[in-house]
């Protein structure tokens, strides 16, 4: 039985087939006559039986192709989100988040933008075209209008010919750029509209579609989502690890630089600072001290 992998190569044998199928019907009709000439036929049916056949055949193909690209999809969805969880670089991570929606929707160019947590205002943090190579700023091809009411409504934007679409089409960006087919969603995170992820096309018209691309494009932006979240905590980490370190340091050098000795304990009398003039009047190493009770 041909597994999720062969699907491929079973719609090629399914249009192989009904290309058989056809084959022998035409063949049949022309013995049919061959045979009507002699006072003979075909079984009843036989025809009509094969026609049915080969008619089949080709929603059977249709429906697997369509399966196919919905596995796709979903395996593309599992590896973003694997990655996601194996890795804190959240450029990497929405470079391939952008790489795998443009290669699944067929969108020449995607954008991830983000809202500046201190100004508020929209920049571009990922540009990617179909050759999963980075956009340079100064050739972005984008319609800025779209990206605006998608951040401020927190609502998607499908449109399948923006330069048809009366509520697009004035736009400046879109009418220079000769923009077709966009697809934008908010990037939100804890309930807040952080950004947008952006996808269009110049050349095809309704390109995206609203029941199979708008909810996988939904998903990645979940993902993206995550995946700076994860960024943005590690880096608060990061940052509070430091600071600690800072802190540590500054009150060891005071310690050590005080002529008398000094002791400190917790709550629970456990000795946690013993600095070197202690160490000297007591003549006991510090090794021995420090995480002992204080009575012994």
């Amino acid at each position: 039985m041909a597994g999720p992998g062969d699907n491929g190569t079973v719609q090629d044998e399914l249009n192989q087939l009904r290309t058989i199928v056809a084959d022998i019907i035409e063949a049949l009709r022309s013995q049919r006559d061959i045979l009507r000439q002699r006072g003979m036929g075909l079984p009843p049916g036989t025809l009509s039986g094969l026609k049915g056949v080969y008619d089949n055949l080709e929603p059977l193909a249709v429906n697997l192709a369509a399966d196919s690209i919905e596995l796709a999809q979903l395996r593309a969805l599992a590896e973003t989100t694997a990655l996601v969880n194996s890795s804190l670089d959240v450029n990497q991570v929405l470079n391939e988040v952008m790489d795998t929606v443009i290669a699944l929707t067929g969108a020449e160019r995607g954008y991830v933008v983000l809202r500046d947590e201190d100004t508020g205002k929209m920049q571009y943090r990922i540009a990617r075209n179909l050759d999963r190579e980075t956009i340079d700023e100064g050739s972005f091809i984008v319609s800025r209008t779209i990206v605006s009411q998608v951040a401020q409504t927190g609502e998607p934007v499908l449109t399948t010919n923006a330069l048809a679409d009366p509520a697009y089409s004035a736009s400046e960006s879109i009418v220079i750029h000769g923009l077709r087919s966009i697809l934008c969603v908010p990037l939100i995170l804890k309930g807040e509209v952080t950004g947008v992820v952006y996808v269009d096309n110049r050349i095809k018209d309704a390109l995206f579609d609203e029941k199979k691309h708008l909810p996988l494009i939904k998903a990645f932006a979940d993902q993206a989502a995550i995946a700076l979240d994860n960024a943005r905590l590690f880096e608060h980490v990061q940052r509070t690890l430091v600071e600690i370190t800072e802190i540590k340091e500054l009150m060891d050098n005071v310690f050590a630089s005080i002529a008398s000795g000094v002791i400190t304990t917790d709550v629970q009398e456990t000795v946690n600072t013993y600095n070197v003039a202690a160490e000297r009047i007591l003549l006991e190493p510090i090794d021995h001290v420090l995480g002992h009770l204080l009575h012994e």
